[in-house]
């Protein structure tokens, strides 16, 4: 078994790593080889496919080697099925596709079937996931939020004193902050000594999201409080942030931006237009474009998009419903439209540069940053958490690319 004082300083976490992807497993098994001996998921990622996924790699010989962390709380693909002969009562319904619970039976549920996925007979860490959800939507349970958490407490260090968990802990993406949902981390962590195997903190630590060094409590930060009461923090979404409502992603992107051509861009999309134009003249509108709101955004906002994944939202959710609400949706058009969507991916990658060139520049005037600092951003990034309290950084590494960048930090 890894020690808690053996874990490496990076994690591999596998949020978006699946079963069915061959390259997600090599990049489990390169990341060992690596020396990274932290796993994080959850036991909704990829509907568990992403457990399945670390069950299958860690049989061959590999659990002695490696400490993994899984988590519950999320109902969500095929658990909606499954816990409807559990008798939950402590549920809320947040989505038609996402309930949520911290009743205990359904904890209980969860943990055995993540030892099933996992294919171990023991876990090393088990956190409970994201507890402020409960204050998604109004509901009876809000008041007694921290009790629940306690007494989940209670029944994971009966599942220590069986033998088939090592540790446990919260994962949240709030409690670093003053409004932190009703959840009263200080109350939590004063009940330490009743629960003596609660070891683990989880939460997003990164250039933007830094409020776990900030003073909480009675002149604490939660991070000093965590250390305070021995206890370990992860930080998650460490590249991967939000700046003036719009995703930033903290790393360059280096690859195909030569590529760009914004008057080619310019000539496609106003061809674009003037193909619907002439539709919807045809079909007796005469309105100019921009009182359609699909039409309207991508006129706004199409060089000015987060990411690749917002893109996709609005052409799939929007725009290709507009096209076929007027008759417009052939195969030229659409065609035309995945061209126009090419470039839109280099926008974003190109605009995410700036955005994030601009972050670098004043956290390097606040002293944050060092600016003769040249190593690779996720490196930088990294390294300043780290020095910064943060135990240990848990990264999305999908590919050898990915570890191989940040294989410095690891000596």
């Amino acid at each position: 078994m890894v020690n808690l004082k053996n874990l490496s300083k990076i994690g591999i976490g596998t949020y978006r790593m699946s079963i069915q992807d061959l390259e997600h497993r090599n990049s489990l098994n390169y990341a060992i080889e690596k020396g990274i001996n932290l796993i994080d998921t959850a036991s909704n990622y990829q509907n568990g496919d992403s457990e399945k996924l670390i069950g299958n790699f860690i049989k061959d010989s590999q659990r002695k080697n490696v400490f993994v962390v899984t988590k519950a709380g999320y109902i969500q693909g095929d658990d909606i099925e499954k816990i409807k002969g559990l008798n939950i009562k402590k549920l809320i319904k947040i989505t038609n596709h996402f309930f949520y619970s911290l009743d205990k039976k359904f904890i209980k549920f969860k943990f055995y079937e993540s030892l099933k996925n996992l294919n171990t007979d023991y876990i090393d860490c088990f956190l409970i996931h994201n507890p402020e959800h409960y204050f998604a939507i109004e509901n009876n349970y809000q008041k007694d939020i921290n009790n629940d958490i306690l007494e989940i407490f209670e029944f994971l260090e009966s599942l220590v004193t069986e033998g088939k968990l090592r540790y446990y802990g919260i994962s949240s993406n709030n409690i670093a902050t003053i409004n932190s949902k009703g959840i009263d981390i200080y109350k939590i962590l004063e009940s330490k000594n009743n629960y003596p195997s609660f070891k683990i903190l989880q939460f997003p630590y990164n250039l933007v999201e830094r409020e776990a060094s900030n003073i909480l409590i009675n002149k604490n930060s939660l991070i000093s409080l965590s250390k305070e009461k021995n206890i370990i923090t992860m930080s998650n979404r460490p590249l991967n942030s939000s700046l003036d409502g719009k995703v930033l992603r903290l790393v360059y992107n280096k690859s195909d931006l030569s590529l760009i051509e914004h008057e080619k861009e310019e000539e496609l999309f106003n061809s674009f237009l003037i193909k619907i134009t002439e539709k919807l003249k045809i079909l007796g509108e005469n309105s100019p474009l921009d009182v359609f709101l699909p039409i309207k955004f991508f006129i706004d906002n199409r060089k000015i998009i987060a990411n690749s994944e917002a893109i996709d939202k609005a052409i799939n959710n929007y725009l290709i419903p507009f096209l076929s609400q007027i008759e417009l949706n052939n195969y030229e058009t659409i065609n035309m439209l995945r061209e126009l969507r090419n470039y839109w991916v280099l926008f974003s990658k190109e605009f995410n540069n700036k955005r994030l060139e601009s972050l670098q520049q004043e956290l390097v005037h606040k002293g944050i940053l060092d600016s003769n600092d040249k190593r690779e951003f996720p490196v930088l990034a990294c390294n300043f958490y780290l020095k910064n309290g943060i135990d240990h950084v848990l990264m999305g590494l999908r590919n050898k690319k990915y570890i191989d960048e940040i294989t410095e930090i690891l000596q």
